[in-house]
């Protein structure tokens, strides 16, 4: 017998934006756009999302990405000093003013980037995690792949015009929400309003760093092909935004467009975290095991996205195959946590076991059968 448990009988839905077309509320002075929640992974308004753009700096999101993940995996550290190649030495366009043969310390290479921007502080880490600026290319489209950004191509790990180096908004989005959430540590870089190296003192190009104290990053770009670019990034009473703005035709406008996105986000939409990960959804009652009830429990945080204006009364609950009988492994499926909006299913996820139940002995397995059999 199928059962649905309700176990809360008031949170809120979202009524997901088309992504294009008629449920757009406004448009944007772009090529493409997107907002989106990092934590749901809702799109909450898009404009042309999946249209193919440079992305000129915006390549460094990636590149940073990349770097962080070696320094939480300790394969590089922030006090270790690489070595200036004269090529990434040579490098053209925004610069962090490294010097050819000197070793410079990861942590001013990620500055460089983060602030500065650097095509220069790109290559040494580069050529220093991938050999080459190829073989880190062939790193950061092997990465791009396992996030799921399927209409991306890397060719450098600067930004600069090349043939077959594009991305989307919507993959922007993506590897935005995954470096935000993925490496807390080192978030703080790229809200960073000015760095001074080699007696140089630039400022970072994100001038809403400087306008909206809610602003958390992230990036912007530009070249004459790709246009004005940028990720902005914000945090404000527990809802944390994405905007990403490509395309457009000057540098106020891409903050302007982007600052109206996230206080469009703010305003309209409320994220609700339903479940921390590996939370306990409900315990369950098991029949002929060791053990009476097992834990029913999320493995990844359950987080949804909701219209401030279009609360509803939703059952979340969870829906799995009664009875419920021994063995069960650690880690199984045992049935599903849905969200629902009438007869509507707005959301699912797996419930697994949270521990291993074996069967029972031989008198509880009688009892068991006995009482299942006469219905208590």
């Amino acid at each position: 017998m199928l059962s649905f448990l309700v176990f809360a009988a008031s949170v809120f839905f979202l009524q997901q934006l088309e992504a294009s077309g008629g449920g757009a509320p406004f448009t944007i002075r772009g090529a493409g756009a997107v907002l989106g929640d990092m934590d749901s992974g809702e799109v909450l308004f898009s404009q042309e999302q999946d249209i193919q753009l440079e992305p000129a700096s915006l390549t460094k999101v990636m590149t940073l990405y990349l770097v962080y993940e070696a320094l939480a995996n300790g394969d590089l550290k922030l006090d270790e000093r690489l070595p200036v190649s004269e090529k990434a030495w040579r490098m053209g366009g925004s610069k962090t003013f490294v010097r050819v043969n000197d070793k410079v310390l990861v942590e001013d290479l990620v500055r460089g980037i983060a602030v500065q921007s650097g095509n220069d502080a790109c290559l040494v880490v580069a050529e220093h995690l991938g050999g080459s600026s190829a073989g880190f290319a062939e790193m950061m489209n092997s990465k791009a792949k396992e996030l799921g950004m399927t209409g991306t191509h890397f060719v450098n790990p600067t930004g600069m015009p090349e043939p077959d180096h594009y991305t989307t908004p919507h993959d922007m989005f993506i590897l935005a929400s995954a470096i935000m959430k993925k490496f807390p540590q080192y978030s703080h870089f790229v809200k960073e309003k000015q760095y001074t190296f080699n007696g140089i003192r630039q400022y970072n190009r994100n001038r809403l760093l400087w306008r909206d104290p809610s602003i958390t990053g992230l990036k912007t770009g530009h070249t004459r092909a790709a246009g004005y670019c940028l990720i902005a990034t914000n945090e404000k009473d527990g809802q944390r935004l994405v905007a990403v703005v490509m395309g457009a035709k000057g540098r106020k406008i891409r903050e302007e467009e982007a600052l109206r996105l996230l206080r469009y986000g703010n305003r309209m939409f409320e994220t609700v975290q339903l479940f921390d990960s590996n939370a306990v959804v409900r315990k369950l009652r098991i029949w002929k095991g060791a053990l009476d009830n097992v834990d029913a429990v999320v493995k990844d945080a359950l987080v949804v996205t909701v219209p401030r204006k279009e609360r509803g009364s939703l059952d979340v609950g969870l829906i799995y195959d009664e009875p419920l009988i021994a063995p069960v492994e650690q880690g199984q499926q045992i049935g599903r946590v849905v969200v629902k909006l009438g007869d509507k299913e707005i959301l699912s996820r797996p419930a697994l076991a949270g521990q291993a139940v074996p069967s029972g002995g031989f008198v509880s397995n009688i009892v068991d059968s006995g009482r299942l059999y006469i219905g208590w």
